[in-house]
């Protein structure tokens, strides 16, 4: 008799996980992509400045402009994120440098950064003592938080160095993620700057 309620239960059993299992993922499928759909729908893209028109203001008059890329080591890594406070997620960084009348006009690193849903394209310039000289939003995705663009948050950020209190850099009311993504792409710039060139 057990045998026989065996035989009849046990697909049973294994048809109704085997539903529920099929269930769950088409589910989770489908809130996946209504979800992604609803942030689809808030993409705003908005280009601020072209590549071009960053270099130009980063190095006006530069003779030439030089590309880096750098790779960093385990030594590197660790001492960024020391200096950074927060751990990062690069194994290199691209920093161009202008070069006028043969000396160094500083150095400007295009990085993105997460705000809330979608990455800030933004560049950061960078004295020759490690200092900022300026910060831009090049492309923005979304649509609030945009007020990161303006002189006088990202004015902020100027002359300030890897040590500097980033406390003391105000937020912006409903541009709190934003001002966060910023503070944390130009700290990082200038940690980085400081390991790869001023400690060599």
């Amino acid at each position: 008799m057990v045998n026989i309620l065996n035989t009849i239960l046990v697909p049973l059993r294994v048809h109704f996980f085997n539903g529920l299992f099929a269930f769950s993922i088409i589910s989770f499928l489908s809130f996946s992509n209504f979800s992604y759909a609803e942030e689809e729908k808030k993409f705003q893209l908005s280009v601020l400045l072209t590549k071009k028109q960053a270099f130009e203001i980063a190095f006006p008059g530069a003779d030439e402009i030089r590309k880096e890329r750098l790779w960093l080591t385990n030594e590197q890594i660790i001492s960024i994120e020391k200096l950074n406070m927060y751990k990062i997620n690069e194994k290199r960084f691209t920093f161009y440098t202008g070069i006028k009348n043969g000396r160094s006009m500083g150095s400007m690193l295009i990085d993105n950064i997460i705000g809330k849903s979608f990455p800030i394209t933004f560049m950061t310039v960078i004295n020759t003592d490690g200092t900022v000289r300026d910060v831009e939003i090049m492309v923005y995705r979304e649509p609030q938080g945009w007020e990161v663009k303006y002189k006088s948050f990202r004015s902020q950020f100027y002359g300030k160095n890897s040590s500097s209190d980033r406390r003391k850099v105000l937020s912006i009311s409903g541009a709190t993620l934003s001002v966060n993504a910023i503070k944390s792409g130009v700290y990082k710039a200038m940690a980085a700057y400081e390991v790869l060139y001023l400690n060599k």
